[in-house]
């Protein structure tokens, strides 16, 4: 059969919005997760759509959903837990592989350990394809091409103005969690580097104020550099709570060390999930109020700015659901350039990004 598109983590906040997307375009998405009343339920909401059982602790599940010619796309997070399952099973298929990660650590573990093997296999894998971390690519892609050659350095900043502690679904904040408590990675010196998380502490100007933001381990410290060899230095910053880069950057030195003793990492990561899951989130179905702004700003080999960019529009989740929903649309249609982990660069071509990138609300600011 193959051709479809296979939402895993469909009845969760981000699956949903994406299925919903999808059945909005025309499509006929497999909905799959361990839940069959919550998908037969939107299955019936989104007009009789066809549902599969998939379920990461019943590895067997996740790689039945899949076959030759499909796409699977995956929304089941925290993704350093619950990941692994479902990118092994779009490679065993040669399934074009998307996914809503913003973790640090399982967005490197696709490109160094799945990418090889993806290649080999002829398989598209496009991890990361949300608001963490597209956006930047597309941003710093637009400053490199209008810096020129001389541009060696991109910088980028994520901002999410409007962001509130109930903004974030249960998936997201899981997911933060792991991501504050593991290593984050930087591309210096031509090299992709182990850093500590919210090493660095910078500011963008977005909407003519100063806000600071963290760095972070983002996609484009992998995937700008597959597109611009000529890069040496790639910087990733999150400036969601612009206040709180300072103690922020605190907090996580301290954490790095106390990692270090046995059992505290586990510890922590399962304290903090318990702990964000008592938070209230979205309701279901929707995205709520607040502005997507990503900034970027290309260098020369002696620091000094040549380019900058900014993109602004739809809410966070807004921009995921829509953007993957087109990134799988494509992907159904023989739209993805090349095989193996692909930067959306890679992926879609810098015009056609930028096309996805509007379509899913985002565009460059004015001014």
């Amino acid at each position: 059969m193959g051709g479809r598109i296979v939402v895993f983590g469909a009845t969760g906040y981000t699956g949903r919005l994406v299925a919903e997307r999808l059945a909005g375009a025309g499509e006929r998405p497999v909905l799959a997760g361990r839940s069959p009343e919550r998908l037969q339920a939107l299955a019936a909401d989104l007009g009789g759509l066809e549902t599969a059982h998939g379920d990461v602790l019943r590895t067997n599940s996740v790689f039945s959903l899949v076959e030759e010619g499909d796409v699977l796309v995956t929304t089941v997070g925290p993704f350093l837990k619950w990941g692994e399952p479902a990118v092994r099973a779009a490679i065993t298929a040669r399934a074009a592989y998307i996914d809503s990660t913003g973790e640090p650590a399982f967005i490197r573990r696709v490109f160094e350990n799945h990418g090889p093997v993806g290649a080999q296999a002829g398989v598209p894998l496009l991890t990361a394809m949300g608001y963490d971390f597209v956006p930047g690519a597309l941003a710093g892609a637009l400053a490199l091409e209008e810096a020129g050659e001389a541009a060696v350095r991109v910088d980028v900043g994520y901002y999410a103005l409007g962001m509130t502690a109930a903004s974030g679904s249960a998936g997201t904040r899981a997911s933060m969690v792991g991501a504050t408590l593991n290593d984050a990675f930087a591309y210096r010196d031509g090299k992709l580097r182990t850093v500590r998380s919210a090493e660095r502490v910078r500011s963008f100007m977005v909407k003519d104020k100063e806000r600071a933001a963290v760095s972070v381990g983002g996609a484009e410290h992998l995937g700008l550099p597959a597109s611009y060899p000529r890069l040496r230095e790639v910087n990733v910053y999150i400036g969601w709570f612009s206040g709180l880069a300072r103690p922020m950057q605190a907090s996580a030195l301290v954490g790095s060390l106390a990692t270090r003793v046995p059992g505290v990492r586990e510890a922590l990561e399962f304290a903090g999930e318990k702990l964000v899951s008592l938070a209230d989130g979205p309701e279901a179905g929707t995205t709520g109020e607040g502005m997507s702004w990503i900034a970027a700003q290309a260098y020369d080999a002696g620091g000094e700015p040549l380019a900058e960019v900014h993109l602004s529009g739809a809410n966070w989740y807004a921009f995921t659901a829509d953007f993957i929903a087109w990134a799988a649309r494509a992907a159904a249609g023989g739209r993805v350039k090349g095989a193996g982990a692909l930067g959306p660069v890679e992926a879609f071509g810098l015009e056609e990004l930028e096309r996805g990138c509007a379509l899913a609300g985002l565009s460059r600011a004015d001014g």
